[in-house]
């Protein structure tokens, strides 16, 4: 409950902009479970930071890690210097396409918090506007799997990966791929919300999505259920 009242007195006081992502439920429990498996010396990297509220968060929290954040969009990295300067901390801020600004590093924990929706979905929520990147594919995956793939090159030998699971994306192959390249994989928290009713014109489309297994969802007392989890991969595989 202490990590909930702190992300909303965080989230009221944090620069935003409304072409920036806006911090959301995933942004939430990301932050609930850093807070859980992070330690003391740690280096971090918050891969797609967006405003930064993740990274900050983390860093109100531990007197002694070393943080990093990245994001594609610009506009993020010129508000997350923003936000860190407000807030009177220090970190290693760098603009660029997923690992690609990191060519030198290795992580302890790596919070992953890109995309992982279908993008036609994103292309119909309230959630992105038209300036802001969702380039993962119909089912939402493209990204997700990207990262798995390359974050093994990024972590130290028993380094994590936390990744966003939301049923409206194929989380059954984002998860295949989580198992077959970490020695650890567990979902660690997870919380049941409803679709946006501005979305409920186009339950067509979603449904549409389920046939194809592009996406999963429930529907209650003609309400769309969805999911947003947070798994932790532990200890990349050795190729």
């Amino acid at each position: 409950m202490e990590n909930k009242t702190n992300f909303e007195k965080l989230l009221k006081n944090i620069s935003l902009n409304d072409s920036v992502f806006q911090p959301n439920l995933t942004s939430q429990l990301s932050i609930e479970v850093a807070l859980d498996e992070i330690k003391n010396n740690f280096n971090i990297l918050d891969l797609g930071c967006g405003c930064g509220i993740i990274g900050i968060m983390v860093m109100e929290n531990f007197s002694n890690i070393q943080m990093h954040c990245s994001d594609i969009d610009k506009k993020s990295i010129e508000l997350t210097k923003v936000n860190f300067t407000k807030y009177n901390l220090k970190a290693d801020i760098r603009h660029g396409n997923l690992f690609n600004p990191w060519n030198e590093k290795k992580f302890d924990y790596i919070i992953n918090d890109v995309s992982a929706i279908s993008n036609i979905i994103a292309e119909i929520s309230p959630w992105y506007g038209k300036n802001i990147p969702c380039e993962s594919g119909d089912d939402g995956t493209e990204l997700a799997l990207k990262i798995i793939n390359e974050s093994s090159k990024f972590l130290t030998e028993k380094g994590t990966l936390q990744i966003p699971l939301l049923n409206l994306s194929n989380t059954k192959k984002i998860i295949k791929r989580a198992k077959d390249t970490f020695s650890e994989f567990k979902i660690v928290k997870s919380k049941d919300w409803f679709l946006p009713t501005e979305m409920d014109n186009y339950k067509d489309v979603l449904y549409k999505l389920k046939s194809k297994s592009l996406i999963n969802f429930e529907e209650k007392f003609r309400k769309i259920i969805c999911n947003t989890s947070i798994a932790i991969c532990k200890a990349p595989k050795k190729l």
